[in-house]
């Protein structure tokens, strides 16, 4: 995400005009980077309020705005029995298997972006994004039923 500020350089320009300089890129978090500190953000995927999904990753500050880890776009997948509709369309039996990914879709200064997304073998049945602010638990209602939710990072022991 680029930033710019307005700057006004008293008596160079017109009243009402400013000049437009560009801001060097802010910190954006970011997940499974080599961080100096062991920080890592719990996440847990509700099906119907209960977990069925649960994981935690390392997650730290990187200058220089959103890049994905070491150049590629990690993926966390996992898998859930269906039986259930997506977004009032999609019907699903119990039968089949649905796989659930999740990954990171961009970052701010105060959050990170995850998309998530459900698939059977033959469709895609739900993309969306949840937004994880690091500093406080998150949230996101993302079909009904589907709640994707992410905690504060805490401090893990280095190996």
């Amino acid at each position: 995400m680029l930033l710019i500020a307005m700057i006004a350089t008293a008596g160079a320009l017109p009243q009402g005009l400013a000049k437009v300089s560009p801001v060097k890129d802010e910190a954006a978090w970011q997940w499974f980077q080599n961080c100096r500190e062991n920080k890592a953000m719990r996440l847990e995927v509700l099906l119907d309020g209960k977990i069925i999904y649960r994981s935690s990753f390392p997650i730290c500050r990187s200058s220089g705005g959103f890049k994905p880890a070491e150049g590629r776009q990690r993926t966390i997948a996992f898998y859930f029995k269906g039986g259930r509709v997506f977004q009032g369309e999609y019907h699903t039996a119990r039968t089949q298997i649905i796989e659930g990914n999740i990954w990171q879709a961009g970052a701010d200064p105060d959050a990170m972006l995850l998309g998530v997304s459900f698939s059977s073998k033959k469709q895609v049945l739900l993309n969306a994004i949840h937004v994880a602010k690091p500093d406080s638990v998150s949230a996101s209602e993302i079909d009904r039923g589907i709640v994707v939710r992410t905690f504060p990072p805490i401090t893990v022991k280095s190996r």
